[in-house]
């Protein structure tokens, strides 16, 4: 059985061809996970993935050698250092840039959305307080511009500012998901409600837009997101007319363009929604990224995470680079990295014991825990079937598909990597221990562990006074189950044929 992996996703060879050929790679931001991801071509029919946790990653701003990221709280503004890349701590020559943080504002709670770097500023669509703003050390924010409509700035996210369109230099237009002074007031005509406006005027152009993200000018022309339909439109400003260039298929929001090609994020709907349920992407929705060949007004190729993302907000495009590195505020390395003129360096590395812990540290305080009672066979099959071990499938294939079970599941932030699955009997006041499964990149790092300790609780209050564990003795992982188990002196393991 092939386990799933953090990030897993499916994508056609042309996907990594055309990054390829166009020699870049992409940075997307999922708030949902708290992650930027750059995205890059390993071969012509392969990528390479290198997620980094920035808590709630929302708008982005890129130019020639800087990346800006907005979090829940803060502004990140990194740096490439390509000769730090170069000579990167036991990876040597094989990273052609390296993202490394620079600068923090800390900014509050702000949810900012669509950024930009305009005549060495960071300007910000702070969506919270429903305005534009500057971004720099002075204070939260430095609000500049809000919508006509708009009376006052107070954190109520009145009309869910969000997108902005900017051409040489200059912002032109912004998109919002409503045109109301109340509090959430955009709530009432979600899917209905929005709008795009000019700037500097704020005259609305055109409006019963179905939430409205990305507005960008390409070649001359206006394109946006009709993100809840799922399409890519162009607008003609002077008419106030639109037309659709291509359906994307699920909820569209965060583009970039590159010669004729672009690259557009896809986020899944919340299909239990009553709002969103009537739309025609209810059904088909998905996270990932879609490529789009503008000329012939077709997807060309697609990027649909398996696992861990389902939104994504922004996608940036790191023009000649084909191998980025990036840090966070929190790695090690970060501490290392010593830069001034043209000089280089790494500093002393904490000891790779040292820096294991720190991580194993890390783990325990963001992994939860989360108790299902009483769950079917099938319903384990169908939802957890990448996080049970063979021996498992087997014994209920076999035998015993009618009784249900109880899970145990690790998730770090929010990411489910490991699962216990067992039952008891109330009459001999026994638990059977029937599945323990760590996902392979989150092995020996303590979680199994600390799963098994979950455990401890629930066996003490009910009183059990047996504990039972099969396995099967050519079970691939029997070595670390029976050292995981060991240390539990009240649990009987057993391996049969």
């Amino acid at each position: 059985m092939n386990a799933t992996n953090p990030f897993d996703c499916k994508y056609n060879p042309q996907f990594a061809e055309l990054l390829t050929k166009l020699n870049i790679s992409l940075a997307i931001s999922t708030y949902q996970t708290g992650k930027v991801i750059f995205i890059s071509p390993h071969s012509n029919d392969k990528i390479i993935q290198l997620p980094r946790t920035f808590p709630n990653a929302m708008g982005m701003a890129v130019n020639e050698e800087n990346l800006a990221v907005a979090t829940k709280s803060e502004l990140v503004v990194l740096k490439n250092c390509s000769n730090l890349a170069k000579i990167y701590p036991n990876k040597k020559n094989t990273y052609d840039s390296l993202y490394m943080p620079r600068a923090t504002y800390h900014t509050g709670y702000l949810a900012l959305h669509d950024m930009d770097f305009i005549d060495n500023s960071i300007v910000a669509v702070n969506t919270l307080f429903s305005c534009l703003s500057y971004i720099n050390q002075n204070q939260s924010f430095t609000p500049f511009w809000q919508p006509p409509f708009i009376s006052s700035l107070l954190p109520d996210d009145k009309c869910h500012l969000n997108g902005m369109a900017v051409e040489n230099n200059e912002i032109k237009y912004l998109t919002a998901l409503g045109s109301t002074d109340l509090k959430q007031g955009w709530r009432e005509n979600k899917t209905t409600g929005g709008i795009l406006m000019e700037y500097p005027s704020g005259k609305i152009i055109l409006s019963g837009l179905s939430m409205p993200h990305s507005p960008r000018i390409y070649d001359g022309k206006l394109y946006l997101l009709n993100s809840a339909q799922g399409e890519l439109i162009e607008v003609n400003p002077k008419t106030g007319s639109s037309e659709i260039v291509v359906n994307i298929g699920g909820f569209a929001r965060g583009m970039s363009k590159i010669g004729n090609y672009l690259f557009i994020g896809v986020s899944k709907l919340r299909h239990n929604s009553d709002v969103f349920s009537d739309l025609p992407i209810a059904k088909t929705s998905y996270a990932g990224v879609v490529a789009v060949h503008l000329p012939s007004k077709t997807i060309v190729s697609k990027l649909e995470y398996i696992m861990s993302v389902d939104e994504i907000y922004d996608v940036k495009i790191l023009q000649n680079k084909t191998r980025p590195n990036i840090l966070n505020s929190d790695s090690e390395l970060l501490k290392a990295a010593i830069t001034f003129d043209d000089k280089y360096f790494w500093g002393q590395l904490k000891s790779s014991k040292e820096a294991q812990m720190k991580q194993n540290l890390d783990l325990a305080r963001n992994i939860k825990i989360q108790t299902l009672k009483n769950v079917s066979y099938e319903q384990i099959k169908e939802k957890y079937n990448n996080f049970i071990c063979k021996d498992f499938l087997n014994l209920i294939e076999k035998s015993e598909k009618n009784i249900n079970q109880n899970l145990l599941i690790a998730f770090y932030n929010k990411i489910p990597v490991a699962m216990i699955v067992f039952h008891g009997s109330k009459i001999s006041k026994s638990i059977f221990l029937n599945s323990i499964f760590v996902i392979p990149s989150y092995r020996n790092k303590g979680i199994a562990t600390f799963l098994m300790n979950q455990l401890q609780p629930i066996i003490k209050q009910n009183e059990v006074s047996h504990i039972r564990a099969v396995f099967s003795e050519n079970n691939s992982d029997r070595y670390i189950v029976e050292r995981l188990l060991s240390k539990y002196k009240n649990i009987n393991l057993i391996f049969e044929d």
